[in-house]
C-alpha cells in the first residue's frame, strides 16, 4: 500500500458527501473511482476529486484496484454489491441496513467475510460519537433498567425508501441506529411484542412501508426497552434515554441530519451536557483506516458480523408486527 490508501466509492447518493468530507479531513486516502447507477451522479462526485466515474462497480474495482471500498447503495442493492467486493478480497465499510427484505443475504456475506478474514465494517456511526466511551463507562457502573427510544420524522425523499422491497422500512433502515445503540450499551435483546400502523389512504400512493411502529424489548440484563418510530411527523424528534438507579442518560439529535448529536447525564442534582465533539463520520473513517492498516478488526466500531445481530433484531421487530416494512 502507498502512504495514502486508494479509496473506491460505490453509490453516490445523499450520504456520500458526508463520508467523503470525513476522508478529506483525515488526508489518508485518495479517491480513485466512483460507481453509481447514473453516470452523471458518479461524475459529479468523482470529477472534482480527479477520480474516474463508472456505472459498473466490478469494472471499476478491476480497473482501479483500490485498497478499500465504501458501499453506499440502496438496501436492496447491498448484497449483490458486497458479493462483488468480497469476491475481490477488498476491505469495506457498508452503510446500514445490511439489506432490505433479504434476511439471508447478510448471513452469506458475513460467512464469506469470515472465510476470507476481511476487514468489514458497517456504518453505525452513532457508536463513533466522541462521548460514547463515557456513556459506556457510566452505564457499566450504573446499568440501565429502562430504555426509551423515539425516531419521529418526516418521510425521507429517496423513492427506494418508500417501498419495503427496496428500503426495508423505517425500523430496518432508520431507527436501526437506536436499536443498535441499545445492544451496544445494554446488551442483546428479544422482542416481547410489536405493532405497526399502515394508514389509509396511503401517502404517497405508491408507498407500502409502515406509517408508525412501536415495540417492547427485553434485554439479557432484565432491562426493558420501548421503541417507537413514525415517518409522518411534520417536525423532527430523535432521542434515546437510558434510566438507571441514579442516572438518566439521554442521547438526542435536536435537528435533522447533518445536525450534531447531544448527550446529557442527569443524576438528580445536576445536568451535564457534553459538547458534540468531532464528526462521528470522521471518527468512524479514522478507525476503519486504522483497522485496515493494522489488519485488526477489533479497531472497528461495528464489524459486519456484529451489525448482523442488529439486523436480526430489527427484522424480529418487523416480524412481530405481522406486516412488512
Amino acid at each position: 500500500m502507498t502512504d495514502r490508501l486508494r479509496l473506491a466509492l460505490i453509490g453516490a447518493g445523499w450520504i456520500t458527501p458526508m463520508h467523503l468530507a470525513a476522508f478529506e479531513r483525515l488526508g489518508r486516502t485518495t479517491l480513485v473511482g466512483v460507481s453509481a447507477v447514473r453516470l452523471e451522479s458518479a461524475r459529479a462526485t468523482a470529477a472534482p476529486r480527479g477520480a474516474a466515474a463508472y456505472t459498473d462497480a466490478a469494472r471499476m474495482l478491476d480497473a482501479q484496484r483500490p485498497d478499500i471500498v465504501y458501499v453506499c447503495v440502496p438496501p436492496s442493492a447491498a448484497i449483490a454489491t458486497l458479493e462483488v467486493v468480497v469476491e475481490r478480497g477488498l476491505p469495506f465499510l457498508t452503510e446500514k441496513p445490511l439489506a432490505a427484505m433479504d434476511a439471508e443475504g447478510p448471513v452469506r456475506i458475513a460467512d464469506a467475510v469470515a472465510a476470507r478474514g476481511l476487514i468489514a465494517a458497517a456504518g453505525y456511526h452513532m457508536r463513533a460519537l466522541e462521548a460514547m466511551p463515557e456513556v459506556q463507562e457510566r452505564l457499566a457502573a450504573d446499568p440501565a433498567r429502562l430504555v426509551v427510544a423515539r425516531w419521529m420524522d418526516g418521510t425521507p425523499a429517496p423513492a427506494w425508501w418508500l417501498r419495503a422491497e427496496t428500503g426495508g422500512g423505517q425500523v430496518v433502515e432508520q431507527i436501526t441506529h437506536l436499536y443498535d445503540l441499545g445492544r451496544l450499551l445494554v446488551g442483546e435483546a428479544v422482542v416481547v411484542g410489536a405493532a405497526s400502523l399502515h394508514e389509509e389512504p396511503v401517502t404517497p400512493p405508491w408507498a407500502d412501508v409502515a406509517d408508525a411502529t412501536a415495540a417492547v424489548l427485553r434485554y439479557e440484563t432484565g432491562a426493558v426497552g420501548s421503541f417507537a418510530n413514525t415517518r409522518r411527523m411534520a417536525t423532527h424528534l430523535v432521542d434515546m434515554e437510558f434510566t438507571s438507579d441514579g442516572l438518566r442518560t439521554t442521547i438526542r439529535r435536536p435537528t435533522p441530519l447533518p445536525g450534531p448529536w447531544e448527550i446529557a447525564f442527569i443524576d438528580g442534582t445536576s445536568i451535564q451536557t457534553l459538547p458534540p465533539g468531532r464528526d462521528p463520520y470522521e471518527i468512524q473513517a479514522e478507525r476503519f483506516l486504522d483497522a485496515v492498516e493494522a489488519n485488526d478488526p477489533s479497531k472497528l466500531f461495528s464489524t459486519y458480523a456484529d451489525a448482523l445481530r442488529t439486523d436480526r433484531l430489527t427484522r424480529a421487530v418487523v416480524a412481530a408486527t405481522g406486516r412488512p416494512g
